[in-house]
């Protein structure tokens, strides 16, 4: 998992958090990340991390619900079908994109899975891959015995996706 400080919320028993600041003047190159109990009360709590942090960093516009959208799918997928512990999100940006990292060391990815990121399905749920298609350059997922991680990206400037 990410590096990261105990913090204590009154709601989640253990979760950590960090936030690494650039130094002065530097706009880009910043990096933030949260662990939580994968269960179905983080996922909303991760989604307020994620907003809160983009939005600390002063991005443009839209940005910040992008991010926010993906990180609850893709907690969302992990809580519902991994069987981890806990999942990680990991937020940084440079200077083309937010990149959106989220980790469990569960085993909810399947080779079928992977391979139809972005398939149109006809029933109701099985669209959070596709959703989180839709706002960022597109997701990878890799899938071990040591869990499944989920990588996407938002671009900084519009019209790149």
């Amino acid at each position: 998992m990410f590096a990261t400080a105990q913090h204590r919320t009154p709601t989640m028993e253990r979760s950590t958090l960090t936030m690494e600041r650039p130094a002065p003047g530097v706009a880009l190159g910043r990096r933030a990340a949260c662990v939580m109990a994968a269960e179905t009360g983080s996922v909303p709590a991760l989604r307020r991390f994620a907003r809160r942090v983009v939005r600390s960093w002063a991005l443009p516009a839209g940005i910040d619900e992008a991010v926010a959208l993906i990180v609850t799918e893709l907690a969302a997928n992990a809580v519902r079908h991994s069987g981890s512990p806990d999942v990680a999100v990991l937020i940084s940006t440079d200077r083309e994109a937010v990149t959106v990292e989220v980790k469990d060391r569960g085993q909810w990815c399947s080779a079928s899975a992977a391979e139809k990121l972005g398939g149109i399905t006809e029933r109701v749920g099985g669209r959070g891959l596709t959703l989180v298609n839709a706002f960022s350059t597109g997701c990878v997922l890799w899938c071990g015995p040591d869990g499944t991680r989920a990588v996407a990206k938002v671009p900084l400037r519009s019209g790149t996706r």
